[in-house]
């Protein structure tokens, strides 16, 4: 004689116990996260303390060393060096005034679109550069690289772009066909 089914009439117990077994591992399993990445984080500020320190300790055997030695090092700076010093603190008042007259030169018709100072990076003397692009949108019947060029020949002809820079030419201009507007690079060096 074989069972055809059998009732369980602990179910209901069992799965209940199930559910509470997999919420304390879920809690445990949270827990455990949460302490191994404060020992994670915690790991790599010791970390960071321990470099730290080597390099503070490397550094003072280093002044303890050239303190023995009785080097004293000449910090006299040379006339090249102290011209581009001067040449940068003059340039920040230059470059502002030069901004501001830049703003009261330029048409209504024209909109800038960056203005950038030394973008090559370049230290020393003779390498200062202002690099100028914009839109020009010309009224009807305006020809359009005429107003550019009549641009760039009036940051040329003032005092102030003309007492920092040697030219200003007009680097690139791109005049689409149609009614499209111009736009156009300048450079000041």
């Amino acid at each position: 004689m074989s069972t055809i089914f059998t009732i369980n009439f602990r179910r209901e117990a069992h799965e209940r116990e199930l559910a509470r077994a997999r919420a304390r591992m879920i809690a445990l399993g949270a827990w455990v996260a949460y302490f191994g990445l404060m020992v994670v984080i915690l790991g790599l500020y010791g970390l960071n303390a321990l470099a730290f320190s080597n390099r503070v300790a490397m550094l003072e055997r280093q002044a303890a060393r050239s303190r023995q030695q009785g080097e004293s090092k000449d910090w006299t700076l040379g006339t090249g060096e102290l011209a581009t010093i001067a040449d940068y603190a003059e340039s920040l008042q230059r470059n502002r005034d030069r901004l501001r007259r830049l703003g009261q030169l330029l048409p209504p018709n024209v909109r800038l679109k960056s203005v950038n100072y030394n973008p090559d990076n370049l230290s020393g003397i003779g390498t200062r550069k202002l690099v100028i692009t914009g839109v020009l949108r010309a009224d009807q019947g305006q020809d359009r690289m005429k107003s550019v060029v009549g641009l760039a020949s009036s940051l040329s002809a003032d005092s102030l772009f003309h007492l920092g820079f040697r030219t200003v030419k007009l680097a690139s201009t791109s005049v689409p066909e149609g009614a499209g507007p111009a736009e156009f690079t300048i450079e000041c060096q």
